[in-house]
């Protein structure tokens, strides 16, 4: 991820908890004519974050299933997971409501329902970001703890997941797949 990008990452998690209104006013305003002027921009910055984050849910991932390898390196992944999560909310402004399901490869994935339901969206990013928090906090109480609190951080992910991401559905086989002719398009030996 792009020093840029982290950093843009770490200021909005700053603002959002620093709770400071006019900051937050003048983060959105800025907010607002960047998604407006290029909200391929901020989907794309909204991606990158999302890419990161889960990268760093391997860690938790490993440590839904026993305990960690190492609880340093999860805590540390817990922290910028919460950090990270804080600021999802501010990475999605109207003007990025860019999902076409009509297109194989939409610009975005994100579902139309984050921006009707906004403020079911926002609190399930609140609860994933406080449920990092509280991972966080576990990797001190031992692997039962860690255990318990790395399965309720994929939860909330998941179910956020589940009601405003396009579902992944594989690519099927079918007919005319089965009857190509390879030998018509590919050089003859």
């Amino acid at each position: 991820m792009s020093k840029v990008l982290l950093t843009g990452v770490t200021l909005a998690a700053m603002l959002g908890m620093a709770g400071n209104s006019y900051a937050q006013e003048s983060t959105d305003s800025v907010q607002a004519s960047t998604a407006t002027s290029h909200p391929e921009e901020v989907i794309a910055a909204r991606q990158a974050l999302m890419f990161e984050i889960e990268r760093l849910m391997v860690p938790v991932d490993s440590a839904t299933l026993g305990p960690p390898a190492d609880f340093e390196v999860l805590n540390s992944a817990a922290l910028s997971i919460s950090a990270m999560l804080s600021a999802v909310p501010h990475l999605f402004p109207p003007p990025t409501n860019l999902y076409d399901p009509a297109v194989e490869i939409p610009a975005t994935i994100a579902l139309p329902a984050i921006w009707s339901d906004f403020e079911t969206f926002s609190a399930m990013a609140d609860a994933s970001t406080t449920a990092a928090a509280s991972l966080s906090q576990a990797s001190a109480s031992g692997a039962q703890a860690v255990q318990a609190a790395s399965l309720s951080l994929r939860a909330t992910c998941d179910a956020c997941h589940s009601l405003f991401l396009r579902p992944y559905v594989p690519a099927t086989v079918n007919s005319e797949d089965l009857e190509f002719d390879f030998d018509s398009v590919l050089p003859g030996n």
